[in-house]
């Protein structure tokens, strides 16, 4: 550890790694200081289409091809581990008390196939162990069990002091998490977090799991192009959920492990320290039939994890010489796997405002306010998708409409995204992406933005009306069902919206895509056929 560097980054995980290498990249010397070591235990292990696009891009953008290889599963395996499972599939099974799972119940969007990513379920001490590594080779200096003790923000510095000794730096990247020493030193950290979504979670990694398929009747299946197994699972109940993560699902694997994870709404369930971790999670799913049948004869591996409240918010990401990553400045709950798009969301910006910061001598506080205004509505947005989640579980007439809301969130920013991938390929310009940090968060400035967020405030104050005990669970469903019947901007070709019988989205099979993009070349609504198909596919494609 030297006496100065241009930036030093608390914390190495995925953030910090990522951000370290686009720096020194671009010829600045960076300091990354991890209090632990790797390879390490770490959540986040579920990746989306729009989490491998962001890794994609943001790899692309900054010409540091390590953190694309993430975005792939076959290249995680020729580059990085055979630990790799794959998600070609999001599934939902609702689950009722005392009832056996029924088919009618599920829910499952799979995803296209892509050339230029390929989703994946991440065993992330071996994805952040190579992230370090790579680090390294960009000439990033690494030193690891050596907590920060204090951070001390100058005028014309950052002092850095850890337990090795201190450091100097012009900036200084916050990436170390909940744990944040500038956070509470700065009085960022809000000591009852800003969200309404009150949450906890028990969780572990496993052997021995069977694919959830395999033990549900034949007519049960959602029988679409991929299985549940091959993606991630959702368990879902009456004020919780179950994430299962197995990564064994592809077939260049080695691994034999899961993840698999109880996260409850804490008004329903409070913790229950009379009982170990591991006995209260099989005490609260015995309720579940098949829940409890597919998990009983897994086996963990590691020890239990309970927690606290999983939520925490900040009042700012930014000041004078220093920022919080995302992960530093909030989070709300794992479901929906928002993690690492917001991650990868946060580094692109971040970075970009940063080197700019550097080229012009110029870290006045005003520079990095958009960087707050990111984080903000990511935490927002977050909170308003899961919160209102946790209030439509109670029925599954009213979690089917939410969820057929979620699917309308999901596609069409998808797409909105990769359609600067496709002009991007078609073009070889590197500018088709500087649109993306001309707006507070990537999407705003999508032609469909003012429909969807209008759907999603509407069916947010129906759940808050249904919650308030005004309406019933079914009024509530009826209600969302007609906002999505009534959404022109969606295509109906592809999937029948407010129709209580649709369930699934199958984008792996290509007559399915095929509809969507015919739809959106010919009969979409002109702002949308000019705004979001307004892209030729590349030969790659």
């Amino acid at each position: 550890m030297k006496d100065t560097y241009d930036v030093v980054i608390g914390g190495s995980g995925i953030a910090g790694s990522a951000t370290s290498m686009i720096l020194a990249k671009n010829d600045l010397d960076v300091l990354m200081i991890e209090a632990k070591t790797h390879p390490r235990f770490a959540i986040g292990e579920g990746m989306l289409p729009l989490s491998a696009v962001w890794m994609w891009i943001v790899g692309e953008y900054f010409d540091v091809p390590e953190i694309q290889t993430v975005s792939d599963a076959n290249k995680i395996v020729d580059n990085i581990t055979h630990s790799c499972g794959v998600k070609h599939s999001v599934g939902y099974a609702y689950h009722e008390q005392d009832q056996p799972f029924r088919g009618e119940h599920a829910h499952q969007l799979v995803p296209p196939d892509m050339p230029f990513y390929n989703e994946s379920h991440l065993v992330r001490e071996h994805i952040d162990h190579y992230l370090v590594e790579s680090a390294g080779s960009y000439g990033v200096e690494y030193v690891d069990e050596t907590p920060i003790t204090d951070v001390e923000i100058n005028e014309d510095d950052v002092t850095v002091t850890t337990s090795q000794g201190s450091t100097t730096g012009a900036f200084f990247i916050d990436a170390t998490g909940g744990n944040s020493i500038l956070a509470e030193k700065m009085g960022y950290r809000d000591e009852t977090p800003t969200i309404e979504t009150d949450t906890r979670a028990i969780f572990t990694h496993v052997e021995g799991l069977d694919p959830f398929d395999d033990l549900i009747d034949e007519d049960d299946h959602p029988n679409q192009t991929n299985r549940l197994h091959d993606g991630t699972l959702h368990h879902v109940f009456d004020g919780g959920w179950i994430w299962v993560i197995p990564f064994d699902n592809f077939e260049r694997s080695e691994e034999t492990k899961a993840s698999v994870g109880l996260t409850l709404d804490r008004a329903t369930y409070p913790r229950d320290d009379t009982l170990s971790a591991e006995e209260e999670f099989y005490e609260i799913i015995s309720a579940y039939p098949d829940i409890e049948r597919h998990l009983k004869s897994v086996e963990p591996v590691m020890p239990w994890i309970r927690t606290g409240r999983l939520q925490r918010s900040a009042s700012k990401s930014t000041g004078h010489r220093h920022l919080l990553t995302n992960h530093t400045y909030g989070f709300v709950d794992p479901l929906y796997s928002q993690g690492l798009i917001h991650t990868f969301e946060s580094v692109f910006r971040s970075a970009n405002i940063l080197l700019d910061a550097f080229a012009e001598d110029d870290f006045s506080t005003d520079r990095f306010t958009p960087i707050d205004d990111l984080h903000q509505r990511q935490l927002e947005t977050a909170d308003l998708l899961v919160n209102n989640a946790y209030k439509a579980t109670g029925k599954f007439n009213l979690w089917n409409a939410w969820t057929q809301v979620i699917l309308a969130e999901s596609v069409f920013p998808d797409l909105y995204i990769q359609r600067y991938c496709m002009k991007y390929l078609s073009s070889g310009d590197l500018d088709e992406f500087e649109e993306l940090l001309e707006v507070p968060r990537p999407g705003d400035n999508a032609p469909f933005a003012s429909e969807k967020n209008a759907l999603l405030e509407r069916s947010a104050d129906v759940l808050n009306t249904h919650v308030e005990g005004k309406i019933d669970a079914d009024t509530a469903a009826q209600s969302i069902f007609n906002e999505l019947k009534q959404a022109d901007w969606l295509p109906k070709n592809f999937y029948d919206w407010g129709n209580e019988n649709e369930r699934h989205i199958d984008g792996a099979d290509p007559a399915v895509t095929t509809e969507l993009l015919t739809w959106g070349q010919t009969e979409a609504p002109t702002h949308i056929r000019e705004g979001l198909f307004d892209f030729e596919t590349p030969e790659m494609m």
